[in-house]
């Protein structure tokens, strides 16, 4: 009893302290002051000191547990009684954080908005109930979408692959081209199983999109929305609403995947091939894989969507952890419009022999004449501008700068005049002439969506021409005859889909380097295609590449998730992610080589073979060394290092390169340092 009595009984709490340090990703404990000890719990914001500097903190727990004969520091003060960061969440960060080799705290930075004192202390706005919402027709009309929105009706947690027909237009009468709809049934399924749904999607204006279309069907203020375009105060306020189980419904970007839901019935995640849902800030998650990997640590329903289908969801698809859900084959052939690619066959190139070698060959040029008499009629082109790099008409030298040989850009005045001026020191050049042949005449060397609207304004100069792109993004036009020219995601809707599309430079478009360039084409083209009406009223679309490509074969079959499964396999066989796990670390080349040999230590070390662990590298990639004026030439040279392995490997090669980076930030050695896992879009 006597040593009962003498046990210490002050209470400790463990913070999360969000230091910037990669050495100092754990927990470290403080004393609980007795007039704090009300406020301080699991999850709530705190601020400490932690080697002589004031620091926010999340506290993890909080108990009499400490090391013996250590002096513990007192909490400075607690930021707030809220509590912030949920159990559940806080084990999904851990999870996070472990499987792409990044910190608590960075993974809790991601998740967690900034705090937003005057909302918070604000008395909180009602937050109506959702009512249901039944509204035929999209996944309903589907046998295997109808089965997949009953399992969860009923409490069930079925993970789906939902590839969305690429169709629009009155003519789709069961809406199978409206995502949204089918995000709306699938919410409505997880509410009536009385559970919370979660959507996340790759732009803030499909997410304002999506929670209007929620908000339409279940009831005005029913729906959290959670993207980095909203003002500090409303993300919060419905940040709030969702860590404290108001809000049922949450619609976001990226981190919206680690939203707060105590209940989780299903995680949407729409367009799930997009690069957009790769987050650009350490430790690098994609949101599709963070919801597949919540989908199984909560226990919740998954449903993917797109209208194409990326190599990682082809490889689920084959293993049977994801079932599919698809229009079937002559439905989706009736109702899509058609897909044509120039010199597609041998009656195309006699009609026109040059079919394969020109920028407008006579299929479109044909499609868009037919397009217009029903509507309008979209022009897609990779680039924006005019001017892109500058070049003689007459012998097509690319034009340098004169004073520090940088690349110049342009534009066109009025009168046929040209403006020169330099990217790099912003010298005017006056008065050009080629120093090759003495030439005056500049012409584009890329032909930009500006150019393009200005050649095809000529070609039909009765018709209104639309440039949709960079600055000037038009959000829809009507369904009369227009020409619009787009750049990707700068596409208008038009009111009734447009009568014709063509995909212009798609050739350079899949000559692209990267390991997930075609994949991104690819999604874009079906995005195009998405926006054409249905063949039933003369939708055409165009693609103006080589139709012997494989990537151009899926469109014109309609069938993105046969291309990803081929993929998926090629990938596999040559060792490549997702088929296999790699790993790529780059930064200064000091700190790379460091980490390399440090590497290599540590895999012989765990007696990992050398033909079990591929490092390759390192290497200065092109460009990694900083040129040209303004570029900061004093920065150290950028190296990189590739680590593949098989994938059974991956739960001892992570833990590795954590603490690469743990030995990296304890000795600061020369410059930065990154880890990516899986980094597809950066191969």
């Amino acid at each position: 009893m006597t040593e009962a009595l003498l046990e210490p009984t002050e209470w400790v709490a463990h913070v999360c302290v969000f230091s910037g340090l990669a050495h100092l990703d754990r927990a470290f404990d403080y004393l609980v002051p007795d007039q704090m000890t009300a406020d301080v719990h699991p999850g709530v914001r705190v601020r400490v000191k932690l080697a002589g500097r004031l620091l926010d903190g999340i506290v993890l727990a909080v108990d009499h547990d400490r090391q013996a004969g250590v002096t513990l520091r007192p909490l400075e003060r607690v930021v707030s009684a809220e509590v912030v960061v949920t159990a559940e969440q806080l084990a999904m960060a851990r999870a996070v954080a472990g499987r792409w080799a990044g910190t608590l705290e960075e993974v809790l930075r991601w998740a967690v908005p900034t705090r937003h004192a005057a909302t918070e202390k604000a008395e909180p706005r009602p937050w109506p109930v959702p009512r249901p919402a039944d509204i035929p027709g999209a996944l309903e009309a589907l046998d295997e979408g109808s089965q997949y929105l009953n399992l969860i009706a009923r409490g069930g947690r079925p993970r789906a692959f939902w590839r969305v027909a690429p169709v629009a237009g009155p003519a789709d009468r069961d809406r199978l081209g409206d995502w949204r709809l089918g995000v709306i049934q699938v919410v409505s399924a997880t509410l009536e199983s009385g559970r919370q749904g979660l959507c996340c999607v790759p732009t803030v204006a499909q997410a304002e999109a999506l929670a209007a279309s929620l908000g339409e069907a279940f009831g005005a203020g029913t729906v959290a929305v959670l993207h980095a375009d909203q003002s500090t105060a409303d993300r919060w306020r419905n940040y709030l609403a969702v860590v404290r189980g108001q809000a049922s419904i949450v619609v976001g970007t990226r981190s919206a995947v680690l939203a707060p839901m105590t209940r989780l019935g299903v995680i949407v995640v729409w367009d799930e091939g997009s690069n957009l849902h790769d987050d650009p800030r350490a430790p690098y998650p994609n949101a599709r894989d963070v919801a597949a990997l919540r989908a199984q640590t909560d226990q919740c329903a998954l449903l993917l969507a797109g209208y194409s289908c990326s190599p990682r969801v082809a490889g689920w698809l084959d293993s049977g952890w994801l079932a599919g859900i698809q229009t079937p084959r002559g439905r989706l052939r009736a109702l899509c419009a058609p897909v044509r690619a120039p010199g597609d066959s041998e009656i195309a190139i006699q009609r026109d022999p040059l079919a394969t070698r020109v920028r407008l060959p006579d299929l479109v040029m044909r499609t868009i004449s037919q397009g217009l008499l029903q509507g309008p009629v979209l022009v897609c082109v990779p680039r924006p501008g005019d001017l892109i790099r500058p070049c003689c008409a007459d012998c097509r030298e690319p034009i340098g700068c004169p004073v520090c040989n940088g690349p110049v850009k342009g534009r066109r005045l009025a009168g046929g005049q040209t403006e020169l001026e330099c990217s790099w020191c912003g010298h005017r050049i006056d008065g050009w002439s080629c120093a090759h042949c003495g030439g005056t005449v500049v012409r584009s060397g890329v032909v930009g969506a500006s150019t393009t609207a200005v050649e095809l304004g000529r070609s039909f100069p009765s018709v209104p021409v639309i440039d949709s792109s960079a600055d000037h993004i038009r959000a829809e036009v009507g369904d009369e005859p227009t020409l619009v020219v787009a750049t990707p995601r700068a596409e208008p809707r038009a009111v009734s889909g447009y009568a014709a599309a063509i995909l212009l430079d798609a050739g350079q478009a899949l000559a692209r380097p990267g390991l997930d360039a075609v994949c991104q084409v690819l999604d874009h083209w079906f995005q195009v295609a998405s926006l054409v009406r249905s063949g039933d009223e003369d939708g055409q679309l165009v693609v103006v590449a080589p139709p012997q490509d494989r990537a151009v074969q899926a469109m014109i079959r309609n069938d993105p998730v046969g291309w990803a499964q081929v993929e998926m396999a090629e990938r596999a066989e040559a060792q490549f992610p997702p088929a296999a796990f790699a790993a790529l670390i780059d930064g200064s080349t000091q700190a790379v080589e460091a980490a390399a040999e440090r590497l290599g230590t540590r895999l012989s070390e765990a007696g990992l073979a050398e033909g079990q662990v591929s490092l390759l590298g390192p290497v200065t990639p092109e460009g990694g060394q900083p040129t040209g004026p303004g570029s900061g030439l004093s920065q150290s040279a950028q190296s990189r290092l590739v680590i593949r392995a098989d994938t059974s490997l991956s739960a001892q090669l992570v833990p590795m390169l954590r603490t690469l980076r743990s030995d990296h930030s304890l000795r600061g050695e020369g410059g930065p340092l990154r880890v990516r896992i899986n980094p597809v879009g950066q191969l």
